[in-house]
């Protein structure tokens, strides 16, 4: 038992040599042992295959530039999975955070989605029947959910504001604002699908 502790632990420093000597097959080998896990994150959460390619690609030089600055010294092969996934895990929420992704549009211009507001905005049929969709899910909603959604992606407020206005924990304003959209997102989703 100690002989493998000790044959993983030898093989695992040579693996490390060989990532900060650049050694192709060590390099290439890791890539294709981890690329998978954030493709499917990726794909699970609005990506594509390409994008997961880029972010992944990113998150590899990031773990191997701080490999061989000694930033980040794996314990084990796991770690070294780990942390790949958790750089492209991050910078594909940073990509979701980004204007690109966010396609938010100020809710005065969808209460007032009329012919007239259409024009000024320069939507075609597709963007109006949708914002016309999110408008009349979004009057269904409860009180309490029109409230924090306004609040929160509209009126730009913190959860603290939020949270304090409404006399609930920040956590509470937290759960409620992403039940709140799951709730209005089915029901967009629903329709459509209907």
């Amino acid at each position: 038992m100690q002989q493998d502790t000790y044959t993983a632990h030898n093989s695992f420093t040579e693996q490390l040599v060989a990532i900060k000597a650049n050694d192709e097959k060590t390099l290439q080998k890791i890539y294709r042992e981890n690329y998978h896990k954030t493709e499917k994150y990726v794909l699970e959460n609005q990506g594509s295959v390409a994008e997961a390619k880029d972010i992944f690609q990113e998150a590899f030089i990031a773990a191997w530039r701080n490999i061989k600055l000694d930033k980040f010294r794996p314990e084990n092969e796991s770690s070294l999975a780990g942390y790949l996934y958790t750089i492209a895990k991050y910078k594909w929420l940073d990509c979701l955070r980004s204007a690109h992704y966010r396609k938010t549009v100020p809710m005065d211009n969808v209460m007032a989605a009329t012919e007239d507001t259409t024009q000024r905005m320069d939507l075609d049929k597709g963007d109006h029947e949708y914002l016309q969709q999110v408008r009349a899910h979004f009057e269904r909603l409860g009180a309490n959910c029109r409230d924090v959604l306004t609040r929160y992606y509209y009126k730009k407020e913190s959860l603290r504001t939020i949270s304090s206005a409404l006399n609930w924990t920040e956590a509470t304003a937290r759960n409620n604002k992403y039940r709140c959209l799951q709730q209005l997102r089915a029901m967009i989703k629903n329709k459509q699908t209907s």
